[in-house]
């Protein structure tokens, strides 16, 4: 289990007294375990995310430089190996210094001890639910310090160890600063659910997707491998489930579930059941609840085809799913959905509905329950807990109520965290992080898992029955080119929401550290691509070779200022299908654009660089307008997917607005056209016409949001209407 504060603290003391030698209290002098106080974080100016639970740092820095050495005290593990392998990669790529793994201890102050005493087996187990991930790390004049209990906690310093390291400005040398952090998370369960059954996700995005969890402190890796579109996973048993072409092998799955372990993620599997599984029903119609035959959901929302939980082969054919299906996950959680059960095929089966009237189950709701109760009971069978959707708690009646040891995932109501917790269930929050909405990063940095959901319930059962929260990619909109953007930054909000103490808040220095750790992913070649083939992706709608170069520049400027809109403005726009490519102007965006932030930092009285900028898009639809004249428009417009031309033009308009804005500011005057009737209107009209002309410009084009509004409307409300 995580350690209790006070057992933290103790361990610690412990730790900085006794056990550690002469080197580390070198940084003893004064105390070392500060608390963080709220929104202080700013004080300490530590660009590291998830922020750490205690920071103590000195105004001083110490050098890293060639030849650095990371040392282990102990003999090395196969896995420690590998870790201190991928983590010295990482320093040398950050600072393109070289780095060497040993166990001799040298004098030299250029290195990084490592202490694990726990260490003693050669290949580790599996992680577990609640294991210890707290560590220490010390940064002194004469070396740093990493200190942990368990292999985990030596890889989440790791991660926050490769974030202190900067840049001089003023030359190619790189430093760490002094600074002594205790740090343990505050949830234990931090996952990542990714759905890889609407649109297939392969196994080289897995692999980056778990490197940048690690670094990001995740511990869960949520695979949705079934639904109406898609089974992703072979099976052996039922060789008709799984996906012809798109589909993890066996060997796939055991793979990255070792390529998870090294990392100290667990790998929990979902087959949502009884709906949601017309995949099931394509190759054995014989589940389903009306006969079929049945095809792939090439759509999205709640279909109809739904298991027929009152066959007992339905029983008999899940019981030997499962047995294989268990051998391949070793995690003891095991998911089995039973989200968004459309029931409209067991109403309208009379041998279900006696079925329902003869075991007295009263309704829909009590159907699924019994089908919950007998699938948690095979899952007992293999040693698996039961995870579930929220709905798997909708009127359960007496006789059917599911064990409490089954964990209950929120997403659709606030409320049901607070129902199931008060019913003695334990939670998993993920009401609030859904990632393919593509909310803004504080969206989903406000949500707390539990001082958001207004538990009127003793902290310490809160604290016992909410195990943590789960980010959550749903790729209705969103397939293996464009995931990658759909994540990060945004869900680095989520991890330290789900990892640092609830006081840290200040939206700031999250952007701050955001943004510059998805930079870092880019830089240590953790494989994911949404920076690397930005500008490649861009360049692939200019069709004209001869102009590629040219336009290329000015596009990007567009696309900086643009963001993508989420599923509920497309699912408007335009019938999608999971045989759409999605690989239009809006699926290359970035979730949230890193300039518009900049812009926004920027003091309101700066008009030097505001005007600079307004002048650059005022002036961008020139340069890109040769982009719009091809006489083979029509091809471009399917290629673009979105109106690309208008955009620009929105641009244009948004950047004369800016300059607008900053000639009154300067000059006081309406329109820099003196004839212009613009000049006889009040302030309050003139503020309140381009706002509503700012709203047009943000939202006209379809399925894009032209971000580059937000510091011109800033602006506007700046100015102050004297009566």
């Amino acid at each position: 289990m995580i350690l209790s504060k006070r057992s933290f603290n103790i361990l610690f003391a412990l730790f900085v007294t006794s056990i550690l030698p002469s080197p580390y209290l070198l940084y003893e002098q004064t105390p070392s375990t500060v608390p963080i106080a709220k929104n202080n974080s700013t004080l300490t100016n530590i660009s590291v995310i998830p922020y750490p639970e205690f920071i103590d740092k000195k105004n001083s820095t110490v050098t890293i430089s060639n030849g650095f050495r990371i040392i282990s005290k102990q003999n090395l593990t196969e896995d420690l190996q590998l870790a201190l392998h991928r983590y010295s990669k990482y320093i040398s790529l950050l600072t393109g210094i070289s780095v060497t793994i040993n166990q001799t201890f040298l004098s030299p102050r250029n290195k990084l001890i490592i202490d694990c005493p726990s260490i003693i087996s050669k290949i580790d187990k599996y992680p577990k639910l609640g294991e210890d991930e707290s560590y220490k790390l010390n940064i002194t004049k004469t070396g740093s310090y990493l200190y942990s209990l368990s292999l985990t906690g030596i890889i989440r310093g790791l991660s926050t160890f490769v974030q202190l390291i900067e840049q001089h400005e003023s030359s190619n040398t790189f430093y760490i600063p002094l600074v002594n952090i205790i740090d343990r998370p505050r949830f234990m369960w931090r996952g990542l659910l990714l759905d890889v059954s609407r649109h297939w996700m392969p196994v080289p995005v897995i692999e980056r997707t778990l490197n940048t969890m690690e670094l990001s402190k995740f511990n869960v890796l949520h695979l949705h491998l079934s639904d109406d579109q898609g089974f992703r996973v072979e099976s052996i048993k039922y060789n008709l489930l799984h996906d012809r072409k798109d589909f993890f092998t066996q060997k796939d799955i055991k793979y990255l579930v070792e390529y998870a372990r090294q990392r100290r993620i667990r790998i929990i599997p979902e087959f949502d059941i009884p709906g949601h599984t017309t995949s099931w029903f394509v190759g054995y119609p014989e589940l389903a609840s009306q006969s079929g035959p049945y095809q792939l959901a090439t759509r999205w929302g709640v279909m109809k085809p739904t298991m027929d939980p009152t066959k007992e082969n339905t029983y008999i054919f899940l019981d030997k799913f499962f047995r294989e299906m268990t051998k391949l996950f070793p995690d003891p959680y095991f998911h089995i959905g039973g989200d968004e059960v459309e029931g409209s095929q067991w109403t309208q089966s009379p041998t279900i509905q006696q079925f329902i009237n003869e075991h007295n189950l009263k309704n829909n709701h009590g159907l699924q329950a019994y089908f919950n109760k007998r699938i948690q009971k095979l899952l007992k069978k293999y040693g698996k807990i039961m995870i579930g959707w929220e709905e798997i708690l909708d009127e359960i009646h007496e006789n059917q109520t599911i064990d409490k040891d089954v964990v209950i995932q929120t997403w659709l109501r606030q409320q049901a965290t607070a129902n199931a917790v008060k019913n003695g269930y334990q939670v998993i929050v993920s009401n609030g992080y859904y990632l393919n909405r593509l909310l803004s990063s504080i969206n989903y940095y406000k949500v707390d898992p539990i001082l958001r959901n207004n538990l009127y319930l003793p902290r310490e059962q809160q604290q016992n029955n909410i195990l943590g929260g789960e980010a959550c990619v749903w790729s209705e909109y969103i397939a293996a080119n464009s995931v990658d953007s759909r994540i990060w930054p945004h869900a680095l909000a989520i991890a330290e929401r789900l990892w640092s103490p609830s006081s840290i808040t200040n939206e700031n220095f999250l952007y701050e550290r955001l943004f510059r750790m998805n930079h870092l992913f880019d830089k240590m070649q953790t494989g994911v691509t949404h920076i690397s083939l930005y500008k490649s992706q861009l360049q692939n709608f200019i069709l004209d070779p001869k102009k590629k170069l040219d336009l290329l520049q000015p596009l990007i400027i567009l696309a900086d200022v643009c963001e993508p809109c989420g599923p509920q403005e497309r699912s408007k726009i335009y019938t999608y299908s999971a045989n759409t490519p999605l690989t239009t102007f809006t699926d290359v965006l970035q979730s949230e654009s890193e300039l518009i932030w900049k812009l926004g930092k920027l003091p309101i009285n700066d008009e030097l660089s505001y005007r600079d900028i307004f002048q650059t898009w005022s002036i961008n639809h020139l340069h890109l307008r040769e982009l719009f004249d091809n006489v083979e428009k029509t091809k471009n417009q399917k290629i673009w997917g979105q109106d690309i031309e208008q955009l620009s033009l929105n641009l244009a308009n948004t950047g004369q607005i800016g300059l607008r804005i900053l000639d009154y500011n300067s000059k006081k005057i309406l329109n820099s056209d003196k004839n212009n009737t613009m000049n006889s209107w009040t302030l309050s009209y003139w503020i309140c016409y381009h706002k509503t002309l700012l709203r047009q410009l943000e939202n006209q084009v379809k399925e894009v949001r032209l971000a580059a509004v937000r510091p011109v409307l800033r602006l506007l409300n700046s100015i102050q209407i004297i009566p």
